[in-house]
């Protein structure tokens, strides 16, 4: 009986004693586990990288200027076919020619009847219906292109001379309709254009006044536009801003190449140290000619990259898939 009664008694001081061991020893572990995690916790989560690294993947960066631009209406653009314009600009040659012709043969029946040569009064009478109906003609064709075109396009000196640019595509008249709720400053002087993609730098036009018509749909403003550059096609169709009313718009100004995109964010690398990058994203506002613009993100003087950002980024996606 005191046999069993000591084994019993060995038994729960045995079980006693795995039982602490086990609630310490779990204790110690999460204690040794604990500077790893502050250790982590120290990691700032920026790419470094060694001078050697950098010049091998020819690194470099710019200090982005702040600037303001002014509020844009948005737009889009439609090329023009100059064929019609050329065929009525050969209307209005023809009648020109045409009266003309009718004027040289009035002068010459009232000459002669004036100097009591062989020249009836019908005769007269039908040179001079002639005149008229041939300067009828001429009226008629050249309110056709106003109708079409439009005054200021209408009345330019150099007409000819610019549709023939304009069939050889050398130059091209766009068409600018508003967007329903936008409203332009005015009249605007320039419009600037780009593809539907985006691909491409920004391209400006001259504004040559409003459009002769209206959209039926649309019922927004419009204006015709010249491209005094090789043009896209008659029909395509283009993105295009006008200067708008408002307060300016202010940020930085990226390049083209500092921008990269990544699960549906722009972003940019900024050189933070001498082998420091940290990846920013950036809310874009407008694409300019020499750039796009930043709302948020960047700072004046910041050293953003714009080569080797997407090796930076390969980089950085190659370390976090070796720590998973």
């Amino acid at each position: 009986m005191k046999k069993t009664l000591l084994a019993l008694f060995a038994g729960l001081a045995l079980g006693a004693a795995l039982m602490w061991l086990a609630l310490h020893g779990h204790d110690a572990k999460e204690a040794h586990a604990e500077p790893e995690k502050k250790e982590e916790a120290k990691h700032d989560g920026a790419l470094h990288w060694t001078k050697e690294q950098q010049a091998a993947a020819g690194v470099t960066t710019v200090q982005p200027k702040a600037i303001e631009v002014q509020p844009e209406a948005k737009a889009f653009g439609r090329v023009l076919d100059a064929s019609t314009l050329a065929l009525m600009l050969g209307d209005i040659d023809v009648a020109r020619v045409a009266v003309d012709a009718s004027l040289k043969e009035f002068t010459r029946v009232a000459g002669l009847r004036a100097n009591g040569e062989n020249a009836s009064v019908r005769a007269l009478e039908t040179a001079e219906a002639a005149l008229k109906r041939d300067r009828a003609l001429l009226a008629s064709a050249q309110s056709r292109l106003v109708a079409a075109w439009g005054a200021t396009l209408a009345e330019r000196a150099d007409l000819p001379a610019l549709a023939d640019l304009l069939l050889r595509q050398k130059a091209a008249l766009i068409r600018v309709d508003l967007l329903p709720g936008e409203r332009p400053d005015g009249t605007p002087k320039i419009v600037r254009l780009a593809p539907l993609t985006g691909d491409g730098a920004m391209l400006e036009a001259e504004v040559l006044g409003v459009a002769p018509s209206a959209d039926p749909l649309n019922q927004s403003p419009a204006f015709i536009a010249l491209l005094k550059t090789n043009g896209p096609p008659p029909g395509a169709l283009l993105t295009a801003f006008v200067s708008a009313a408002g307060a300016a718009e202010k940020g930085v100004l990226l390049p083209r190449s500092a921008i990269l995109r990544h699960d549906g964010e722009a972003f940019v690398w900024l050189q933070t140290g001498d082998d420091k990058f940290e990846r920013r994203r950036v809310e874009l506002g407008r694409a300019l000619n020499d750039g796009i613009l930043s709302m948020s993100g960047v700072a004046e003087g910041d050293r953003v990259v714009v080569t080797a950002a997407q090796q930076l980024l390969s980089e950085e996606l190659k370390a976090a898939g070796g720590a998973e």
